[in-house]
């Protein structure tokens, strides 16, 4: 029997052993596919290794499966993939596109959907609800907090001029005051973004524009959090505002500024590296679209056939296979053109080569940490078969590049090859172009 029959088979009867169990409203946490983990691991990666003594960026790791959600422009007929973290959600738009461009994975403009109600379906597709009443900081069931709602009305005030203390105060009601006394923090409007009309409050600013430890090509290293102070946060909605929220159940006074991405905050009384933090807008979020508005998060079942059969234990290990695979195969495609037409002299050649070469070990470290569920161990004993050629092709292109020696390049080519034919054969790809089943979005694009 092949090697694709036996997986197959292997697989099909798997998913076909015992009842399918009813999925939960909100699962215990998904697993990180390649391009996921890589971008995650930037800032989060020294936090969670207790490297860096700072807010997550992301979140400890996905608090959901990956989910289906119809987008127009989604690549598989009209949706994307999405996995939510506690400060955001990760997004990927087009799976056949380059997992290696940065812009491969976005970041949801999930605050402006909050504060607007606007549910974005595709680049220029909304359904219009009302503003989220739900808190933008502290805890979820404060009855005094401000909620998105809140900072709605808020959104058409004019920008503070720069270098004004920021003493403006906000309540749950939308009510604006001024506090002489919040001077003494020395908060002031840094940067005014032209985009919005609105300015960035300076201890905001200055986390935005921070340097510290990142996890990037393979090791930590000092370099600033965002390469562009935005991409994280988006632009600000809002001004800055002071307003006291309940943190645990005791009052903490906070600076709070809403963003097209993020909500920042700012605690003066928490410890260096916690003042400033990003608050937990993918858990809001989260909360309002799959609880409030009544969506239904669509997992891999959603795609019919032997999808349907899999148990909800099992989807963080699907949720690491098939986009891992996916992106393998998408990723390691230019490097092997790139190997066809060695030109290791060549400093662009080997830049390409390096981030490749980052790319396909990245992939291969998410495929071999991920454990599989008791029934499926025999079908992931043949994805790490298949995962032996990048290990071998990775071992043999960095000897190549230190030595020059054009048999090792020549062999990993092979092994590359080799490597992405093993994992063609698996059969695991049949989701591709699939549609989900449509959730409760449908109904509300047509009221829409």
């Amino acid at each position: 029997m092949s090697r694709s029959a036996s997986l197959l088979c292997v697989l099909v009867v798997a998913l076909a052993l015992g009842p399918l169990q009813a999925l939960p409203a909100r699962a215990a946490g998904g697993g990180m596919s390649a391009a996921f983990a890589r971008t995650w691991a930037r800032t989060d990666r020294p936090v969670a290794e207790g490297q860096a003594n700072r807010t997550w960026m992301w979140g400890p790791g996905p608090f959901s499966n990956v989910l289906f959600e119809q987008y127009d422009e989604g690549s598989m007929r009209g949706f994307r993939v999405v996995q939510y973290f506690d400060k955001t959600r990760m997004e990927i738009t087009d799976t056949e596109a380059d997992p290696v461009n940065p812009w491969y994975v976005t970041n949801g403009l999930l605050a402006k959907e909050l504060i607007t109600g606007q549910l974005q379906l595709g680049h220029n597709s909304f359904w219009q609800g009302p503003p989220a009443l739900v808190n933008v900081a502290g805890d979820p069931n404060d009855p005094n907090g401000p909620t998105y709602a809140t900072f709605n009305t808020l959104m058409g005030h004019q920008p503070l001029p720069l270098g004004w203390t920021i003493i403006q105060t906000v309540d749950r009601a939308g009510n604006v005051g001024a506090n002489q006394s919040l001077a003494s923090f020395g908060v002031t409007a840094a940067t005014f973004v032209p985009e919005t009309n609105h300015t960035v409050a300076s201890v905001f600013w200055e986390f935005m524009q921070s340097e510290g430890l990142i996890y990037q090509d393979g090791g930590f290293r000092n370099g600033r959090l965002f390469e562009n102070p935005f991409y994280a946060t988006g632009y600000p909605l809002t001004e800055a505002y002071w307003t006291t929220v309940l943190v645990g159940g005791v009052p903490k006074l906070v600076l709070v500024q809403v963003f097209e991405r993020r909500v920042l905050t700012y605690t003066p009384d928490n410890p260096p590296g916690w003042q400033v933090e990003a608050g937990n807008v993918g858990q809001h979020y989260y909360a309002w679209r799959y609880g409030l508005l009544g969506d239904e998060p669509l997992t891999w079942t959603a795609l019919g056939g032997p999808y349907a059969e899999i148990r909800p234990e099992e989807l963080p290990y699907i949720d690491v296979l098939f986009l891992s695979i996916w992106q393998l195969q998408v990723g390691l495609q230019p490097l092997t053109f790139l190997l066809d037409h060695p030109d290791r002299d060549n400093p662009q050649w080997r830049a390409d080569v390096e981030t490749r070469l980052i790319f396909m070990q990245d992939a291969v470290r998410a495929l071999r940490e991920v454990s599989p569920p008791p029934r499926l161990g025999s079908a992931h004993s043949e994805v790490l078969a298949a995962l032996n050629y990048f290990d071998r092709a990775s071992s043999e292109l960095r000897q190549y590049l230190a030595t020059g020696d054009g048999t090792l390049e020549r062999a990993a080519y092979f092994d590359v090859l080799q490597g992405l034919a093993a994992l063609d054969e698996l059969g695991l790809l049949a989701a591709r172009g699939t549609k989900p089943a449509l959730g409760r979005t449908q109904a509300l694009r047509s009221v829409s």
